[in-house]
């Protein structure tokens, strides 16, 4: 049965949902009659009044200068591969307790990751703190919020592993953030270039880079038909046997220890090579990229889990919306014809 809301009980007992609020409240300007009709059709379908609105109606009719509207929290779903924060996820925490607290909530930060502390324990402590609403940071698909009640919750996540969705998302929109980027290297007259990735970080975004690589490679062209690198573990001479089989004029990957292999081989970018890192924030030498946005991801998390909370969602959805965020070249030395200095040595 689906979950009954403030428009949907408006509709039931044929009035608006302004009426249908003021006679939830006591409001004087309700008939008794009207009021009587109201309360017992929210109680026969099971509605329950939204704690959020009701917290700023009060302020609102209180004329408070307070503005605490509750507590939200932000889950750290770790992976073998990933089992701390990466720089990027830190920097989704930051820009989304920021977000939180102009908005007037306070936004803890969890982890999954703990074996005595699983979903539901999680669960247990989430309503112990009054928690309104949950963000799962880029969780796996491998069962590990099996038993987590959802229905107890506004929630949402940050990215995804699995064409299977299941709850409301936000991600990267990788397949054009990358063939943007891709268009753009053409036009610096790059017509050989090379995707090295470590299959863990492929597999964990369901392909989303090899694909888009390889469909720019079939469809738009123009940048040659080197083989994708994939690999466990990114090592210099798998990269080294990799560039001296294909020759590429520029390479695109993760790695940025790439740029020492590179000058180490008597290519040093951007003379002898190109360089494009596809995340540019978790970089650790001046090199061209891609921004992918986290501090957005966190601003926009905040934003549509307050959306959902005012509209009194909670569970699951029965249709599971993603919002796609755009990633954003980052010129660097590591360019030809960049507008960026010279890269330091590695």
């Amino acid at each position: 049965m689906p979950k009954i809301t403030l428009s949907s009980l408006a509709k039931e007992c044929g009035i608006s949902m302004a009426s249908t609020s003021r006679a939830l409240s006591g409001h004087p300007n309700v008939s008794p009659a009207v009021r009587k009709r109201v309360l017992a059709m929210a109680q026969q379908r099971g509605y329950q009044r939204n704690h959020l609105v009701s917290t700023i109606m009060g302020q609102v009719r209180g004329a408070r200068t307070q503005h605490f509207f509750g507590n939200l929290a932000i889950v750290h779903v770790p992976s073998p591969q990933q089992p701390e924060l990466k720089p990027m996820q830190q920097l989704i925490i930051k820009a989304a307790q920021r977000r939180a607290h102009e908005m007037g909530f306070h936004l803890g930060v969890f982890s999954l990751g703990d074996p005595s502390s699983g979903p539901i324990t999680l669960a247990r402590v989430l309503r112990a703190r009054g928690m309104l609403g949950v963000i799962f940071l880029q969780p796996n698909s491998h069962d590990t919020t099996a038993g987590f009640p959802w229905d107890q919750f506004t929630s949402l996540q940050i990215d995804y592993d699995s064409s299977t969705i299941t709850n409301h998302t936000i991600s990267l929109d990788h397949h054009f953030t990358l063939v943007g980027a891709l268009e753009r290297l053409r036009a610096r007259g790059y017509k050989k270039i090379g995707l090295f990735i470590e299959n863990h970080k492929d597999e964990r975004l369901v392909h989303k880079w090899s694909a888009a690589f390889r469909s720019f490679q079939e469809n738009q062209g123009g940048i040659g038909s080197v083989p994708v690198l994939k690999i466990e573990t990114m090592t210099k001479p798998a990269f080294t046997a990799w560039h001296g089989a294909h020759q590429p004029d520029l390479v695109v990957g993760h790695v940025d220890r790439a740029l020492l292999w590179l000058r180490q081989m008597k290519r040093p970018a951007p003379r002898g090579i190109g360089f494009f890192n596809l995340n540019w924030n978790e970089r650790t030498r001046p090199c061209a990229g891609l921004d992918l946005r986290p501090e957005l991801h966190g601003v926009v998390a905040v934003e549509t889990l307050a959306a959902q909370i005012q509209r009194n969602e909670r569970g699951l959805p029965s249709d599971p919306r993603t919002v796609m965020i755009n990633g954003r070249w980052i010129d660097g030395p590591t360019l030809r014809n960049s507008s960026a200095s010279s890269p330091n040595p590695p």
